[in-house]
């Protein structure tokens, strides 16, 4: 598929893109030619040419409108793992780092089935046109037709992703769970999922001795982060307990470089064994916010700085109404590059959302204690929070709910994803 061929057609049969849309849509597709993602067979295109064909002359001129829901869709779909952009008037390219192989293509054909019966109406086979990526070169990106007839995930009858589990790829040979972790599927009668895969069974404790303070042990375990509308796991949070509720700015910045040492030996694992991962990694931002601690961070990840960028999505924690906006846009810009994504974990207060709108967040995160779900007035709670959240961002993500069966409270709230508290230990 060339980059690059006469403007105003597209031909399927080859999967020739019109022109390539943006400097941001050439830097992505350089910055996806080498990468694990494409090898895995994550990265896939798909094309609204039947909404043009269909609109006719007033595609025109509702070209932007349909270009800011598609994308709202894509974003509320692949979550913030997924890495997207338009490369033409009709073709998006959607990378998925929590998924690989058919997982990635099922999703990809969800939401363009979504988008589809929004614009149209109703949805034809015809109608549908995802593409797999094999290789991007000067110019020149490389796809075949997605076989539409084994996705399992989601047929052109309209059934939803959620409701089977797409084929996972072949397991590393070592036998690593995190080749086939984010491909657990997910739910259709049973709505509370299986929250402990394999990677979650990992955790290690560190013992932390800031200055002026007492020393304690901290414990990092892993966690499956899932997509409650597609009913999959996409990523995998690294979650800290055990840290004293009156933690200095030291002993902060102990348990950070805590945190971000143990994810760069994951990183490290995963490059070396091989399967798709997304890695939640929380941070404070009075961590962030200081040079020297924020060199010392990046410092640990020196290794894995290729994986860091397609696979780490940093949480930017302590983020409330004494935060000034402009300071948070400046770290979100200073770090934004180096990681696939930022999210940032606020107090569920009017004041604390008003300080992160428009600062560029990937995903908006509140720890579920603060809200207490299992409180008789929990769904009241939940939905509170979200009605004050919209808007901030298209990823609305709950931490730590005490008891998987909250998730059909979570979901009936509007949270886009969702992860379970860590097991005492």
């Amino acid at each position: 598929m060339s980059g690059a061929p006469s403007q105003g057609q597209n031909d399927q049969a080859g999967g020739r893109v019109d022109r390539i849309a943006t400097a941001e849509a050439l830097a992505t597709l350089d910055r996806l030619r080498d990468s694990e993602l494409l090898a895995s067979g994550a990265v896939n295109l798909i094309g609204l040419e039947a909404i043009r064909a269909k609109l006719g002359d007033r595609w025109e001129p509702k070209r932007p409108r349909i270009w800011e829901h598609v994308e709202r869709e894509i974003e509320r779909t692949v979550g913030p793992t997924g890495l997207f952009v338009r490369l033409d008037d009709v073709t998006y390219l959607v990378a998925l780092s929590g998924m690989a192989g058919f997982a990635a293509q099922a999703t990809c054909l969800t939401v363009l089935q979504d988008i589809l019966r929004f614009f149209l109406g109703e949805l034809k086979a015809a109608d549908v046109n995802v593409r797999n990526v094999s290789t991007i070169g000067d110019g020149e990106i490389s796809s075949a037709p997605v076989d539409i007839s084994r996705l399992r995930a989601a047929s052109i009858s309209g059934a939803p992703a959620a409701s089977t589990t797409a084929p996972p790829p072949t397991p590393a040979a070592s036998g690593d769970p995190m080749a086939t972790a984010s491909m657990i599927g997910g739910l259709s009668d049973q709505r509370a999922p299986d929250w402990k895969p394999p990677l979650a069974g990992r955790w290690t404790k560190i013992g932390l001795a800031p200055p002026k303070q007492p020393p304690f042990q901290l414990r990092i375990s892993v966690e499956p982060v899932w997509n409650l509308k597609r009913g999959l796991i996409t990523s995998f949070l690294l979650e800290r307990t055990g840290a004293p509720a009156d933690a200095s700015a030291a002993a902060l910045e102990e348990i950070d470089l805590a945190v971000f040492a143990y994810a760069a030996g994951v990183l490290e694992e995963q490059g070396r064994q091989g399967g798709p991962l997304a890695l939640h990694v929380p941070v404070h931002f009075t961590s962030l916010a200081t040079q020297r601690t924020r060199l010392r961070l990046l410092s640990l990840t020196q290794g894995v700085r290729e994986a860091m960028r397609h696979a780490m999505l940093l949480e930017i924690c302590g983020l409330d109404a004494g935060v000034p906006p402009s300071r948070l846009i400046e770290v979100i810009g200073l770090v934004r590059s180096l990681c696939a994504g930022v999210l940032g974990r606020v107090r569920p207060s009017r004041t604390a959302l008003a300080a992160v709108r428009g600062c560029g967040l990937r995903g908006v995160i509140v720890e579920a204690p603060l809200l207490a779900p299992q409180a008789p007035d929990g769904e009241m709670r939940l939905k509170a929070f979200v009605g004050a959240a919209q808007g901030l961002s298209p990823n609305l993500i709950i931490h730590g709910l005490p008891n998987p069966a909250l998730i059909d409270a979570a979901t009936a709230a509007g949270f886009t994803h969702a992860s379970a508290a860590p097991e005492p230990g």
